[in-house]
């Protein structure tokens, strides 16, 4: 069994992660440690294949040739096999934190399990789908400890002035 993420990305900029991003700055007062923010489209699936490149040729053709996860005339995406990062990684001083959010409410998990299991290319190899959004935050930090600190207070909603990204009464935040 093995597990691909694929982050799905819109080829024009995104005015919500702008938006985000001016909000976080402005109204958060982060606008000396929030170097960039980003979003994308979060699919995790769980699938049979003979090695980990056949996983990940498998989701690359079901990204490629279906409809399910882009459309190629407004996205881009990216693979990667799913790993549980212990720390954020640091460029040019910055640290960045991934932050994914899920909504149990209006999760398409269910909807694209059922799509898959019926499609050619899958071939009852797709075991589970797993969504979410991923937001990608880039921060001036002392250390990887107190960028994914930042990172929580930017992403989970407490108040009208404190966090953002995601609502606690109804989505899960994995920060990491």
């Amino acid at each position: 069994m093995y597990a691909i993420e694929l982050l799905v990305t819109l080829k024009i900029p995104d005015v919500t992660a702008l938006t985000a991003a001016n909000s976080i700055r402005r109204r958060l007062g982060y606008s000396e440690r929030l170097t960039s923010l980003q979003r994308a489209d979060y699919y995790r699936l769980e699938l049979e294949a003979e090695s980990e490149a056949a996983a990940l040729d498998l989701v690359r053709e079901l990204a490629q040739r279906t409809n399910h996860f882009v459309n190629p005339n407004k996205h881009a995406f990216t693979l990667r096999p799913f790993d549980q990062r212990v720390s954020p990684p640091s460029r040019d001083g910055d640290y960045e934190v991934e932050v994914l959010t899920t909504d149990a409410e209006s999760d398409r998990s269910a909807d694209l399990e059922a799509a898959l299991a019926g499609d050619r290319l899958a071939q009852g190899r797709v075991q589970a789908v797993h969504t979410g959004v991923l937001w990608n935050l880039r921060l001036r930090a002392d250390s990887p400890q107190e960028a994914v600190a930042m990172a929580r207070d930017i992403a989970v909603t407490r108040a009208r002035d404190q966090g953002l990204l995601a609502n606690p009464h109804f989505q899960a935040v994995q920060i990491g």
